[in-house]
């Protein structure tokens, strides 16, 4: 594993990730938490095509951890049939996530 791409730590502490979390039906919830928690120990460069992990090109969001400074924000479907995705972003081996929903609302709306 390149340790520069490993996940070492998830965040889940965004007030807008909670928010649209608790939106999703309890299914999609139970599939996310299964999802989610694989990204444990990856690595981001080599991950599994299961998971869907991209980056979402041509965008970018303020740093969870500088708002001064603008990352690259990475996708993941959290549903087992494709329709729900998550964004997150990667800093310092802690993945930070920022919104979950449908998979093209996500896309539009990465936070």
């Amino acid at each position: 594993m390149s340790g520069g791409s490993v996940v070492t730590a998830i965040d889940l502490n965004s007030t807008v990730f909670q928010k649209t979390f608790a939106k999703l039906d309890e299914k999609v919830k139970r599939d996310a938490k299964k999802i989610m928690s694989e990204l444990m120990l990856l690595d981001l460069a080599r991950p599994p095509a299961k998971l869907h992990l991209h980056t979402l090109t041509s965008k970018t969001v303020r740093s969870a951890l500088d708002p001064k400074k603008s990352v690259n924000v990475y996708a993941i479907h959290i549903s087992s049939d494709d329709k729900f995705k998550a964004s997150f972003t990667f800093e310092n081996g802690t993945a930070y996530f920022r919104v979950c929903g449908e998979h093209d609302w996500v896309d539009k709306n990465p936070a």
